[in-house]
């Protein structure tokens, strides 16, 4: 065999062997999906804050258009606004989005 020979015959193999190996390489990291479950907020006011866990989560208005997503378990959540008498209640989480309805009492003058 020639050498020209052999080296079209090795440049032939190369490529495809060089695409199965960039096929297993890794590529951007793949976000998981969120997880099925979540909390939901509705009721008022629209701007009390809501802390899920000791960590602000968003206003009841905020969370009442867009779901906060939680793995299954029980939280603690607080709802709080100026004015206001605070919510505070556990919660669980399970494979769908719950909706937890609130209304802040205000505190009287």
């Amino acid at each position: 065999m020639t050498t020209t020979r052999r080296a079209r015959i090795l440049g032939a193999l190369a490529i495809p062997a060089a695409l199965l190996w960039c096929a297993a390489c890794p590529t951007a990291p793949r976000q998981p999906p969120p997880p099925p479950g979540g909390l939901a907020f509705a009721g008022g006011p629209a701007e009390a804050l809501v802390t899920i866990n000791e960590s602000l989560a968003g206003t009841l208005a905020q969370l009442g258009e867009n779901p906060i997503h939680l793995q299954a378990g029980t939280y603690r959540v607080q709802v709080a606004a100026p004015g206001h008498f605070p919510w505070y209640g556990e919660v669980a989480v399970g494979e769908t989005v719950e909706t937890v309805t609130v209304e802040l009492r205000p505190v009287p003058e």
